[in-house]
């Protein structure tokens, strides 16, 4: 079994219970009777602590692989969210919370190297992007879960995805082969210089964009007179345009630059926002299907263009800085968008548009960085 057939299959099975995520506060104000404000603060403790725990799943993968940090991280989430869904108490479910902040991105830098260690370095976008579209109709099925397991109460939910982030643990520890760890003096440094971080400053841009999104598509959606339930419509659709997309990307990537890749992927996202801030139903669901094309082409080709980058023994921390570019973002994103949105959904999608327009054109000249494929020789 190939190193990516395990990472999928073991993602999608961690994703499968992943709903859980979404009901978090819930579980804090209506299940334990939380105020509010203890809510608010406890959720942006979580979201703080997924910044260092990036950093540690990149630290754990240059010193000891990308196994051991997937299986570690799985293992580490999974008894958090045991914590938050059978713990009784008010203590001991913030004690879950902050734990589970701590493992939950532990996975990414260890996934990312798997693939940059595991795979043809000019198949890396296409193997990027399969995980990508894979773990978003995984999420889709998610919301199926949720809705089954949530009729024995929201603590059930959690212990699902427990289950679920237990058993990928396993997978990895049985299917995935112990990749070579290949340690090198100052390996943080190659990560922090110039251009890795002018990549990952870049790559913020659209994973903002992105984040926006995710974050704030259901209450446009709400402002606009919809139903909750076409958000879920409308991420099926892109989840299987993004499926779709990857396919495609597998068959041409060898024949295109990493620039070309990365035009189109953003010129499609401005695409998908501009039907979008039409409103309709037909205009919600076309752009939806742009949508989920666009991240296929540009995350994975962001994530491949970043390892690149790397000097040999330095992958882990090279992803993990590049990752960091979603951490940012996921900051950024509901405060500017927020602020966009309260002037309408229209002005909040034409803005983005506008944001991927100026990336697509920028794209379509890549400086050497972006646009080489080849392995940069060791800083």
């Amino acid at each position: 079994m190939s190193t990516t057939t395990v990472l999928v299959l073991a993602r999608v099975v961690n994703r499968l219970g992943g709903a859980g995520m979404a009901f978090l506060g819930v579980r804090l104000t209506r299940d334990l009777g939380a105020p509010l404000a203890t809510t608010a603060t406890l959720l942006a403790v979580f979201g703080a602590a997924t910044i260092p725990s990036r950093v540690l799943g990149g630290m754990v993968t240059t010193r000891w692989g990308p196994r051991a940090a997937l299986v570690g991280g799985l293992a580490a989430a999974g008894l958090a969210q045991a914590v938050v869904g059978l713990g009784g108490s008010l203590a001991v479910v913030g004690v879950g919370v902050v734990l589970l902040g701590l493992a939950y991105e532990v996975v990414e830098p260890a996934t990312q190297t798997a693939v940059v260690v595991g795979v043809d370095p000019a198949r890396r976008a296409s193997r990027f992007s399969l995980l990508w579209a894979c773990v978003s109709v995984a999420g889709v099925v998610a919301g199926g879960v949720a809705a089954l397991v949530t009729q024995w109460g929201v603590g059930a939910l959690f212990v699902v995805d427990a289950a679920t982030s237990l058993l990928a643990a396993l997978l990895v520890l049985v299917l995935l082969p112990a990749l070579p760890v290949r340690r090198v003096p100052r390996v943080w440094r190659a990560a922090l210089g110039g251009r890795v971080l002018g990549w990952a400053a870049l790559c913020t841009v659209p994973c903002t964009v992105v984040m926006a999104v995710v974050l704030l598509l259901p209450v446009a959606l709400e402002q606009q007179g919809h139903h909750p339930s076409l958000t879920a419509l409308l991420l099926a659709a892109g989840a299987a345009s993004a499926l779709a997309t990857q396919r495609a990307l597998a068959r041409w990537e060898l024949h295109l630059p990493a620039g070309a890749v990365l035009a189109v992927g953003y010129g499609l996202l401005a695409a998908a926002l501009g039907v979008w801030a039409l409103g309709t139903l037909p205009a919600l669901v076309v752009g939806a299907a742009l949508e989920g094309a666009a991240g296929s082409l540009f995350v994975g080709t962001q994530q491949a263009v970043a390892s690149r980058l790397a000097p040999p023994g330095a992958e882990a921390a090279v992803m993990t800085v590049q990752g960091l570019a979603w951490g940012v973002a996921t900051v950024i994103a509901p405060l500017a968008g927020g602020a966009l949105l309260a002037h309408g959904p229209h002005v909040l999608w034409l803005a983005g548009a506008a944001v991927a327009v100026a990336l697509a054109a920028g794209h379509a000249r890549p400086p050497a960085p972006v646009r080489r494929w080849a392995t940069p020789r060791r800083a």
